[in-house]
């Protein structure tokens, strides 16, 4: 979660699919950990900081998050 931080002031397709990929990895290690509640806030928060992004929220959208 550390490194998707500083992406948040970035735009443009390669770090959103970046911002992606590294959401997926979060989100799997917070089911092995059994807190996929923390998860779902820290995704519900994220998207609402980051709603002027269209294109991000597209890219989440395609993958599931």
């Amino acid at each position: 979660m550390r490194l998707i931080e500083p992406l948040k002031k970035k735009t443009g397709e390669r770090t959103y699919q970046q911002v992606a990929r590294l959401l997926l990895a979060v989100r799997s290690c917070h089911q092995h950990l059994g807190t996929e509640g923390e998860f779902t806030a820290y995704l519900t928060t994220l998207r609402a900081d980051q709603r002027r992004k269209p294109n991000l929220m597209k890219a989440l959208d395609r993958h599931g998050l």
